[in-house]
């Protein structure tokens, strides 16, 4: 599926918001990218992020081995030993700040699987 469709009939503000969040991604190293139908995702040796545009804010998620707390944090999910999935709405760029960067960064290794607690 095409990037762009997910942003069909979407605040243009949520195409700002992706690609800050994607931006920041990109940042950690490298990444592949896949808009599915339902969402678009972002991985390196695994998935670790995701993304799924709604009509006037940008939802993320991030795949963590610890809990945490963040303003936009709306969700998190147990996934047991294999950590958290953590859930977030962003409507603002502001949102994305230096402390969710921080959790980018955590996930991005996760992903790569350079953390050695997120090997099964």
């Amino acid at each position: 599926m095409p990037l762009a469709n997910h942003f069909v009939g979407k605040d243009p503000k949520v195409r700002v918001l992706f690609n800050h969040l994607r931006r920041m991604i990109r940042r950690c190293g490298p990444v592949t990218i896949y808009a599915q139908k339902t969402r678009i995702v972002f991985q390196g040796r695994v998935r670790f992020a995701g993304a799924v545009p709604r009509k006037h804010c940008l939802e993320a998620g991030l795949w963590l081995k610890r809990r945490v707390t963040h303003p936009a944090l709306t969700r998190v999910e147990d996934f047991g030993r294999l950590g958290y999935g953590l859930h977030f709405r962003f409507t603002e760029p502001e949102q994305l700040n230096p402390a969710f960067v921080l959790l980018v960064h955590e996930a991005y290794a996760i992903g790569q699987q350079q953390d050695k607690s997120s090997r099964p």
